[in-house]
């Protein structure tokens, strides 16, 4: 009983290691410009990310550790790993300006994840952390950042690989990260009991057209989330 206790404990730090492991290895397929490969690990280490505070809650095994340990995966899998993707497939282009706009992104994503951890939320109007999160999460950021790919993949527009185009997107986002605006939490979402079904029945679409329309799903949930951004900064400042 011990030994399986043993386990247990640290069942939601294996799954954030495989998430840094994803990280890690889209960052080895960017260098390769295999770019469908390194979103795809960057996409599977969103998964873990998800599924690491899932089984933390449920085992009921969270830790500083385990914290500490999720942020620096996070720094790797949403800050490094979908800005040095950007630079080599786009930003590049403009030279030492694409690498700024690299370092910018990685720095900010530093700075939020330092941020979360020390647990400071300072803001002009308090927000409800239970309801909201201060700033755009990494991997929410990484989505952002990532957002013109996934149209060009979809409908292959080639201004999308301009390099000015997404030297703003990624200086915006980094922006977003770093910012004290509320920005929406699925934690903040209770359903009633009768309601469960049709949630359970939309999670299903969801993942069958993540699996037969990737990319504009991609595209439909971030252009969504960005809706939430614009919805969250007005019901809390205006």
């Amino acid at each position: 009983m011990e030994k399986h206790n043993y386990v247990v404990k640290y069942i939601p730090n294996i799954v954030t290691i495989f998430s840094l492991i994803s990280g890690l290895t889209s960052i080895r397929f960017s260098l390769i410009y295999e770019w469908r490969i390194a979103i795809y690990l960057i996409l599977l280490a969103s998964v873990f990310d998800f599924f690491d505070g899932w089984f933390a809650r449920k085992l009921k095994k969270d830790s500083n550790f385990g914290a500490e340990l999720d942020s620096l995966s996070d720094f790797v899998s949403f800050g490094v790993a979908p800005s040095i993707l950007i630079f080599l497939w786009s930003t590049h282009s403009l030279g030492s300006l694409g690498w700024a706009a690299t370092l910018f992104f990685v720095i900010c994503s530093a700075l939020r994840l330092a941020r979360f951890t020390a647990d400071i939320y300072i803001t002009n109007k308090p927000i409800d952390n239970k309801s909201y999160f201060t700033g755009v999460p990494s991997p929410a950021a990484a989505g952002l950042v990532l957002l013109p790919l996934f149209i060009f993949f979809e409908y292959e527009f080639f201004l999308l690989n301009n390099g000015y185009l997404n030297f703003i997107n990624i200086i915006i986002v980094g922006f977003l990260m770093i910012s004290k605006i509320p920005t929406f939490s699925i934690k903040s979402l209770n359903f009633n009991e009768k309601y469960k079904p049709w949630i359970l029945l939309i999670l299903i679409l969801i993942c069958i057209f993540l699996i037969s329309k990737l990319w504009l799903t991609l595209v439909s949930i971030m252009i969504l989330y960005i809706f939430t951004i614009f919805y969250t900064v007005y019901k809390n400042f205006i």
